[in-house]
């Protein structure tokens, strides 16, 4: 599984369960799969849009992949 932004677009926050647009941690993501989020939590992306360009336009594009322990062999 990858992700392509840092951000989510109406996800479950694992920590206060809030479903919206937020700025996740991209490690928490990789090693659990979870998205908890580091921001606020907005119901609107157009909120969230607003917010981030507020406070540092922190938004961005990238390419994630989870990363997953195999056991030795």
């Amino acid at each position: 599984m990858a992700c392509l932004t840092n951000y989510t677009i109406q996800c479950r926050d694992v920590t206060s369960g809030l479903i919206g647009c937020f700025l996740f941690d991209t490690e928490h993501w990789q090693k659990t799969g979870e998205f908890k989020a580091i921001s606020p939590v907005f119901a609107a992306l157009t909120l969230f849009y607003e917010w981030d360009r507020a406070n540092g336009d922190r938004r961005a594009s990238c390419y994630l992949e989870r990363i997953t322990e195999k056991p030795c062999a």
